[in-house]
């Protein structure tokens, strides 16, 4: 047997750089293309069998530059295009304002108070079904344009891409501002005249994933799995640059031994849009011999706890959590099914998942906001999560019998399945 290699956080860094530069991965985008040509290099790189592009057309949206501004531009408020907002003119529009506040105010408010005027809401959780029919009934007064602002984003704002969506935003020119930032023309928001400026447009495009296979001595397969795309206006270094470098790397650390078990290698797209791409992979692919998908996504800026967010039978979450607490670097594990993205489809179809992330300081700040930056993330924080996932894989193929059910309690199995609207 070959001498088992190390994970290299410096080449896994490298990897993170390369992505990075690249700049924003939107779905369907050449950003995004761009970068599964690098994953597909480093696959045939490390010898990885039936490396291959599976693509899938989709509706994406090119976002370019939100702003909303004073007439004479001395204020002025940048974010982001909300997904198929449509374009205002290039001068952009002049609508007079009206402050909405939460969306329990829409209830209140008459088609005459919002109609041609340009309204200004708080942002909620795009998922909820009563958030969506608020929505629903602000576009249908036919606003000029909306400006939903996020009061937990003091630096960048988040933004709305959720294709249940897609009816609602593509109404009226929409974006998404930092309410902090916002503050400086908050006294405008109250019947003013402002200026907004949106440029974007849906393309027809097509998903990319990118599949590379290390054959072991045993059918049975595990997926390693991260996610190229971003959302717009981000290079996503922490969202999702960092789960791609880590998964790059595991394939050429494996690439270099005898494993017992098959390993299936995926980057895959539209994760950003309710994880269109493993979807479409599950969909189109016989799964019959997966035993366990392993996901990297959003490994935080400033660790300071790694997370194996684990959806399995009792005696899977009790071998995670031995193994996370011998951990020289502080680790959890945690039963649940749906927080992560592309191991969620999986979960839903009955295949036990384990999604590492990681904790810390800035992780609720900084993923689906431009400060998403290189800056914050280490080749060190890359190396503990890469390491820490190492130690289980290696463990794993050194058991030749799994040591653990392979089912999915229904609970959990129901949860992703209601996260994905089945």
């Amino acid at each position: 047997m070959r001498e088992k290699a190390d994970f290299d956080s410096k080449n896994a860094f490298r990897t993170l750089h390369e992505l990075c530069e690249i700049g924003p991965r939107v779905v369907g985008s050449e950003g995004e293309a761009r970068a599964a040509a690098m994953v597909r290099e480093h696959f045939e790189e490390y010898d990885l069998e039936d490396v291959t592009l599976l693509t899938n057309p989709i509706r994406s949206y090119n976002a370019v530059e939100a702003r909303v501004s004073t007439l004479d531009d001395r204020l002025a408020v940048s974010g982001v295009p909300c997904w198929m907002s449509p374009s205002t003119p290039s001068e952009g529009i002049i609508a007079s304002t009206i402050y909405v506040g939460s969306r329990q105010n829409i209830s209140t408010l008459s088609k005459e108070d919002v109609k041609d005027r340009l309204a200004f809401v708080l942002m909620a959780q795009q998922y909820m079904p009563e958030v969506l029919e608020a929505w629903d009934h602000l576009f249908d007064m036919k606003p000029a344009g909306v400006v939903f602002l996020d009061l937990e984003r003091n630096q960048a704002p988040r933004t709305y891409n959720y294709e249940k969506m897609n009816h609602i935003l593509s109404r009226a020119p929409c974006m998404t501002a930092s309410a902090h930032m916002a503050e400086k023309i908050h006294g405008l928001m109250f019947g003013d005249e402002l200026k907004l400026t949106i440029q974007g447009s849906p393309v027809d495009s097509q998903i990319r994933n990118v599949c590379g296979r290390l054959p072991g001595r045993t059918d049975e397969t595990v997926v390693i799995c991260a996610h190229l795309d971003t959302v717009p206006l981000t290079m996503g270094a922490t969202d999702n640059a960092a789960g791609v470098s880590i998964m790059v790397e595991l394939a050429r650390v494996l690439s270099q031994q005898d494993n017992h078990y098959s390993y299936l290698f995926i980057a895959f797209s539209g994760e950003e849009l309710e994880m269109k791409g493993s979807q479409s992979f599950l969909a189109t692919q016989d799964f019959d011999d997966l035993i366990l998908c392993m996901n990297f996504d959003s490994v935080a800026a400033l660790p300071e706890t790694i997370l194996a967010l684990s959806a399995g039978d009792d005696d899977m979450i009790e071998w995670i959590t031995e193994l996370a607490e011998d951990n020289p670097y502080p680790a959890l594990c945690m039963r649940v099914a749906t927080s992560g993205g592309d191991n969620i489809p999986f979960a839903a179809h009955g295949i036990p998942t384990i999604h590492f992330a990681s904790h810390g300081p800035t992780s609720e700040k900084v993923s689906h906001s431009s400060i998403d930056h290189i800056s914050l993330l280490s080749s060190g924080a890359l190396g503990e999560v890469g390491m820490f996932a190492l130690r289980l894989i290696t463990k794993l193929d050194a058991s030749r019998v799994i040591p653990f059910s392979l089912d999915v309690p229904d609970d959990l199995q129901e949860a992703a399945r209601n996260r994905l609207g089945f």
